[in-house]
């Protein structure tokens, strides 16, 4: 990793020395030699010779990493997509960890441990690999979240090509562990249109009961001139901002416009995607209307929709997982209806794809963006 710490013992002038330096930037997977030395009014010590190569692979930039084996990782601490730096970082926690079941996971189950440096930020899993999902967020010397990123534990997704060149997805939601039919791991993680953290999913596909977490999530908030900003979302990342009476939003204003920039077609630094993915484009130009999603039949018994993609990849299965209502930021609807989010604004509003039970499927429905829906990534 890019995070190497040297110990070194040096005698200049008759008495030896100890200390340890700290050496960050590193390349990951290379061989390097080190040696220190130290100067006096005596003249020159030279330390032992330190010989070592870094471990792994630098990841990606992105708000989401997806991971498929036990082992340690590595990323910088930059906004989303970019190569911004989030700010002064002081220090680094696991703020959850969920198996998105029924079942709580004990601290550490997922994320054994992490840690930072100078820009970069590394953590380890145990050596015998849980699937799920956990957060990590840096935090400033006053202790307050700067920024957070999203750990996504599971095998690797598969990727579906969509009829009429849509476009090509994943087989499944972000943060789902599975992409079968009626198994709870394809369900996933919510996500309120714009912000880039998730929030639990329900622990079952037909009953509106919450996944259990390594922690009791907060009380959904008001949106307000306090609450509804974008720095208020990234500094609490896991409470859930509920919907103004001026735009439908979380995102306040003070009146009925919002703003249109927080995902868009060109990823932005709150895209919750993996990195060579986005949230898909919606509405009459969407994706899942040029996919002509018409081929389907709702599963009561997997409480779900298998889409009809064609000879290359024949079907892709949808859970019917419900939502988290933007007036209370509570589960509802599992087993019976669902949405999933664009980045296509619709007004004020946001264009999702949404089905029910019933078999009716909207590829261009529009919603409030303080709902909590579903992702599915398309492939940059």
């Amino acid at each position: 990793n890019p995070m190497v710490n040297v110990a070194e013992s040096i005698d200049v002038g008759g008495g030896n020395e100890n200390f340890t330096s700290s050496i960050i930037g590193l390349q990951p997977s290379t061989k390097y030699y080190v040696r220190a030395y130290a100067t006096n009014s005596f003249g020159t010590g030279y330390g032992v010779d330190k010989i070592f190569t870094t471990t792994g692979a630098l990841m990606m930039p992105a708000n989401c990493f997806i991971i498929s084996n036990s082992g340690s990782y590595v990323f910088e601490a930059v906004k989303g997509n970019s190569t911004e730096a989030i700010g002064e970082m002081s220090s680094v926690v696991v703020l959850w960890e969920s198996y998105g079941t029924s079942i709580k996971p004990s601290k550490g189950k997922l994320v054994k441990s992490v840690k930072c440096s100078g820009r970069y930020i590394m953590f380890e899993t145990p050596s015998s690999f849980s699937e799920g999902n956990a957060l990590i967020a840096a935090k400033d010397s006053s202790g307050k979240i700067i920024w957070s990123w999203h750990i996504w534990l599971t095998d690797s997704p598969g990727e579906c090509v969509y009829e009429n060149n849509a476009g090509i997805m994943m087989d499944r939601n972000i943060g789902a562990t599975s992409s079968t039919p009626g198994d709870v791991g394809a369900i996933g993680l919510y996500y309120q249109w714009g912000r880039k953290d998730p929030f639990l999913g329900p622990s079952s596909i037909d009953e509106d009961v919450e996944a259990l977490s390594t922690i009791t999530w907060p009380t959904a908030v008001s949106s307000s001139s306090t609450t509804g900003t974008i720095d208020y979302s990234i500094k609490h990342p896991t409470t859930f901002i509920c919907s103004n009476t001026n735009n439908k939003d979380w995102y306040y204003t003070g009146d009925s416009s919002t703003d249109d920039t927080r995902w868009q077609s060109n990823k932005t630094i709150y895209d919750p995607c993996p990195y060579g993915w986005r949230v898909p484009d919606g509405g009459w130009r969407g994706i899942w209307e040029k996919a002509d999603f018409k081929n389907h039949s709702y599963n009561g018994a997997s409480e779900g929709i298998s889409f009809g993609l064609g000879n290359s990849s024949p079907t892709t299965w949808y859970p019917a997982a419900g939502d988290r209502s933007p007036d209370d930021g509570k589960i509802y609807g599992t087993g019976v209806n669902v949405y999933y989010w664009s980045v296509t604004s619709s007004g004020k509003y946001a264009y999702t794809l949404n089905f029910n039970l019933n078999g009716y499927v909207y590829p261009d429905h529009s919603d409030g963006k303080a709902l909590g829906a579903f992702v599915r990534c398309l492939k940059e």
